[in-house]
């Protein structure tokens, strides 16, 4: 797996229930017969691989018991994965469980330079942010005072203050951007979009998906512990979406759309999503004389060609095409939506791309039909065909360019 800011690679977490069925009560040890079941165990989180690049901003979006605060935690150092590795490049600075890090008996003042060298910054360092942190979080006159005198509030604000003052490489949020009244609100946004600004690499759980469209370039959807779609924001939100729609559905007694039938090589619910409305079939990678191809050299033409057929009434399809390794970080993608290109009822689409200039290595095609307004998921296949790209590479990157050296003496 590539380098990024934050690796995780096959990480597990698994939980077990605290009685595991044992007797709490020396009435019930004894009608028990001296027998405990073994304690029972579950997986908070299973088989989750991805990268984030430096620089990028993730939103992490999911159902409530997704795991996304369990895996926030993991990258956070909170805990340990009982399965994989998390890397993490970078100064880390982490919002969760804001306040929980505060000491009620120190003054505001200590507990200021306390979570600053927690979160490795040097004592001059946090000197030089003092004044900065408590201005930000409005407790000038308070900052003496033990921290015990303060309420939830000025609690929150300072433990928010600190952390978006370290100087961070990579921060983490989790559900805390609601902190205080609505300015306050709004200054925390700002601080943070400042940070996003500057190059720092976030990852945002949050339910509120006005914050992570405004704020993130990716979003990573999990599902019940496991890794739905990690990718472009717009199609990932709009396969969340769909979810929600569905669970709606069920709640109010509306039968949910009907599943789509698995194709050999795609398992329904991890490589493949949708309403149904669409179906995607026959698709095939081929070179640029249209022989069907699953390697291509580097700078070689590629021809994406697929079926498609509309199940129900849909107007205004959008197809999408896009190229992700094997990190999960999506390398290209394009949509119909761009070219102004309006799909039939029925029929095929055909994309050629005159030069595919990628590194040498393994890719898979995603190929999607959404609604116009991106709304609805039809059909998604997610990195399902895979393409491996030969050839001579760069020493480091994606891109594969045709380039010339001229040394000249």
């Amino acid at each position: 797996m590539r380098q990024g800011a934050i690796v995780v690679s096959n990480v597990g977490k698994m939980y077990r229930s605290r009685d595991g069925g044992r007797p709490t009560t020396l009435k019930g040890f004894l009608l028990s017969g001296h027998k405990s079941k073994k304690p029972e165990a579950y997986w908070g989180l299973r088989n989750i691989s991805f990268a984030v690049p430096r620089g990028r901003a993730v939103g992490v979006i999911g159902l409530n018991g997704a795991g996304k605060s369990t895996l926030l935690r993991l990258i956070g150092g909170v805990g340990k994965p009982d399965e994989g590795s998390i890397t993490v490049h970078g100064r880390i600075g982490a919002l969760l469980d804001i306040g929980a890090g505060l000491t009620e008996d120190l003054t505001g003042r200590e507990n200021v330079y306390l979570l600053g060298v927690i979160a490795g910054m040097l004592r001059s360092e946090i000197s030089e942010q003092f004044d900065a942190i408590v201005g930000f979080a409005e407790l000038e006159e308070h900052i003496n005072a033990p921290v015990r005198t303060y309420s939830s509030g000025m609690k929150m604000r300072l433990a928010f203050a600190v952390a978006v003052h370290t100087r961070p490489e990579v921060l983490l949020i989790d559900e805390v951007l609601a902190v205080g009244d609505k300015a306050f609100q709004q200054k925390c946004f700002d601080r943070v979009e400042a940070i996003r600004q500057s190059g720092c690499t976030i990852f945002l759980v949050s339910h509120d998906i006005s914050q992570i469209e405004e704020l993130c370039d990716d979003a990573l959807f999990l599902k019940d512990g496991h890794m739905v779609a990690y990718g472009p924001l717009k199609e990932t939100l709009a396969l969340y979406s769909s979810t929600i729609d569905a669970k709606v559905a069920a709640t109010e007694h509306v039968p949910p759309p009907a599943p789509i039938p698995t194709d050999p090589g795609l398992v329904h619910g991890v490589n493949r999503y949708g309403s149904a409305d669409m179906k995607i079939q026959s698709v095939q990678l081929q070179d640029g004389q249209g022989h069907a191809i699953d390697t291509l050299p580097s700078g070689s033409a590629l021809q994406i060609v697929f079926g498609y057929e509309r199940l129900t009434r849909v107007r205004n399809p959008i197809a999408l095409i896009g190229i992700y390794g094997d990190d999960d970080v999506c390398r290209y993608e394009t949509h119909s939506q761009i070219a102004n290109i309006s799909l039939s009822p029925e029929g095929w689409v055909q994309l050629k791309m005159d030069r595919l200039d990628l590194a040498p290595g393994n890719y898979h095609l995603t190929i999607g039909l959404f609604s116009s307004d991106w709304q609805t998921v039809y059909d998604y296949h997610a990195e399902v065909y895979p393409l491996k790209v030969t050839g001579i590479g760069p020493s480091k990157g994606a891109l594969n360019p045709p380039i010339h050296w001229h040394v000249q003496s």
